[in-house]
């Protein structure tokens, strides 16, 4: 822990309690009452010249010292507070201070002073191109301070990170990819900042990398959920089209789930009454067709089956149902086949 770090924690002890507290960390200096004044008096004067790192340095000690007069604890807590803010605003400058800033945050450190360097630690590694590192501050920070003051700017920079490493293509080793960690960054996210005004551009993101992995079930949860929590987003309209063609892609056998297939074709027509002239309307309409395509088919197997048993009423019912089913999908030739059923004789007949 360097010096400037050491006498952040000794301004934790301060705020902590206004009693005076003896605290001497390895390497911390001594001191006593007499040195507080000529202490104080170096502080302000590297204040004075823009050496906040002198102040911090000519502090050190200072605020551990018992039976300091409150008017000098007050003074030297003062001068901490602004020099320990100049010297973070200094580091936030170049991205080079983003380690020492992480640092500050690791460190059992007051709010105010951890928060700020975070919050900068996370833009710099933004700025290095080190979005990973970039995440993991801003989840320390909130683990430290769940209710922090910038918890809107650790948002939009959780979703900055996460779609950045979401795209990233850098792999280390087996145990390592920063897709993977995109996705990580982007579900804790959606669940611990579920405010940010950009968890729209989340959930599609989660949706899609999952669709990519065959996870169906979980894209259709967070597709679902930009759809209910952000009905008015720009992304609304993609998303709640991907809901059904995800649902078609998990069933492929048409005769196992009839009531997945109907769920899907009220939503798909649900989407095309909500969303005329969207850009994806040629997709959702030919996604329309082939579930009606597929329910037609699961009629046909039923009708099939009661051809074989002789239960001519059965056979007439789904005959006939994969019919109409077949020909409001424009499909000539299934039609002619479930007509063909309507009109056969049942074994008894024969």
């Amino acid at each position: 822990m360097n010096r400037t770090t050491q006498l952040l924690f000794s301004l934790l002890l301060v705020t902590a309690c206004s009693a005076c507290v003896s605290f001497n960390p390895l390497n911390q200096r001594t001191l006593d009452l007499e040195d507080a004044p000529g202490a104080l008096a170096a502080a302000e004067e590297a204040v004075a010249r823009g050496d906040n790192e002198g102040a911090l340095d000519a502090l050190d000690g200072l605020l551990s010292v018992e039976g300091l007069p409150t008017s000098q604890r007050t003074r030297a807590s003062r001068i901490f507070a602004s020099a320990a803010a100049r010297e973070i605003e200094r580091l936030s400058q170049t991205p080079d201070g983003a380690d020492e800033l992480a640092g500050f945050v690791a460190d059992d450190l007051p709010r105010p002073v951890a928060v700020a360097a975070g919050i900068a630690s996370a833009r710099a590694y933004i700025a290095r191109g080190e979005t990973e590192e970039a995440w993991r501050v801003l989840k320390l920070l909130d683990e430290r301070f769940p209710l922090h003051h910038e918890r809107a700017a650790a948002g939009r920079l959780l979703v900055e990170s996460g779609l950045s490493l979401s795209n990233d293509e850098r792999s280390s080793w087996i145990f390592w990819n920063a897709r993977d960690e995109g996705i990580r960054c982007l579900e804790y996210l959606v669940l611990n900042h579920p405010a940010e005004p950009r968890c729209d551009e989340a959930y599609a993101r989660l949706g899609e990398l999952y669709s990519e992995d065959n996870q169906r079930l979980l894209a259709i949860e967070r597709y679902s959920d930009l759809v209910l929590y952000h009905p008015n987003s720009s992304l609304r309209a993609e998303a709640q089209a991907r809901i059904p063609m995800l649902r078609l892609g998990i069933l492929d056998s048409p005769e196992y789930d009839r009531n997945g297939l109907l769920l899907a074709l009220s939503e798909l027509d649900d989407w095309v009454v909500r969303f005329q002239g969207h850009p994806m309307q040629d997709e959702v309409l030919e996604s329309r067709l082939d579930c009606l395509r597929r329910l037609s088919a699961s009629d046909l197997g039923v009708a099939r089956f009661y051809e074989r048993i002789g239960n001519a009423e059965g056979r007439i019912f789904h005959a006939e149902r994969a019919r109409e089913l077949a020909l409001s999908a424009g499909d000539g030739p299934l039609a002619e086949e479930a007509s063909l059923l309507l009109t056969a004789r049942a074994p008894a007949d024969s």
